[in-house]
């Protein structure tokens, strides 16, 4: 009898000293801020951004779907393949691991877009080892990748890139491409959004319910006195006629993407899931 109710008396002093971890942690730890940045505290990673974070693979995901070669340019290739890629560490200069695509379809609207991927991305590569032979150039850490899905007739791309130069706040830059093969045309989300079947208004009030969690998140951090990237809920840039930056990825999952590295030194970005 002595034994047991030892045993009973563990058990119970056990439970308490879990509870009481569990309440510290929810209160505590759970609000420390990310401080890997000097500057622009990112705020805490969600299910959405860890999801959108691991599709990057660099290459294009058919998911069963067949595509016409013919719309092909070079018709031993993919439908989207790394055109460019670039592993290179320069000591005390730069670091790069860059893999940039190019989007294989015989068209003029096609051909405009790997031109914007090629000034975007390629051309900061060759900026960057341009400055190899510079005394005075502070070190530069640069990655590019990729990935894209097809959806029956719909291919879907995106490509990311991280750039840190020097002191300057990691930068965090997304460009996202959605065509339609059949029309030539690419597709803005209003449109895909009625293809899909889903109310403009529903995904309206989730892209705001994530946006409104994203400032609750850094209003916290800059109590603490950390340096964060500010949004604005009234910008437009938001609504949905507004919102053009996403992906069709796997299983017709739609990410509405708002990289704010795209025109600020910041690698901030909300991501907003509709499936």
């Amino acid at each position: 009898m002595d034994v047991r109710k030892i045993l009973i008396i563990l058990i119970v002093v056990i439970c308490i000293f879990a509870l009481g971890y569990g309440v510290y942690y929810q209160v505590f730890k759970s609000n420390e801020p990310d401080i890997s940045t000097k500057n622009n505290v990112g705020v805490t990673t969600d299910t959405d951004t860890i999801e959108f974070d691991e599709i990057f693979d660099n290459k294009i995901n058919y998911q069963g779907y067949n595509v016409n070669n013919q719309i092909k340019i070079d018709q031993t290739k993919d439908l989207v393949y790394t055109n460019y890629t670039k592993t290179e560490i320069f000591e005390e200069k730069y670091d790069i691991k860059a893999n940039i695509p190019i989007i294989n379809i015989n068209s003029e609207k096609i051909a405009n877009i790997n031109k914007e991927i090629n000034s975007i991305f390629q051309e900061k590569v060759s900026s960057i080892e341009a400055n190899k032979i510079s005394s005075v150039v502070a070190p530069t850490i640069y990655t590019v990748d990729y990935t894209a899905y097809l959806n029956e007739n719909i291919l879907s791309i995106v490509i990311r890139s991280t750039l840190k130069e020097g002191n300057n706040a990691q930068r965090l830059i997304i460009m996202a491409y959605t065509y339609n093969l059949s029309t030539n045309e690419l597709i803005p989300l209003t449109n895909m959004l009625t293809i899909k079947g889903k109310e403009a208004q529903t995904v309206q009030q989730e892209i705001r319910k994530e946006i409104r969690q994203s400032i609750s998140q850094t209003d916290n951090l800059a109590a603490l006195g950390y340096t964060v990237y500010e949004r604005d809920m009234t910008n437009a840039m938001y609504d949905v006629e507004n919102s053009n930056s996403y992906l069709l990825g796997p299983n017709g999952t739609i990410y509405i993407i708002y990289a704010y590295g795209n025109t600020s030194y910041t690698s901030e970005k909300d991501i907003v899931v509709i499936k």
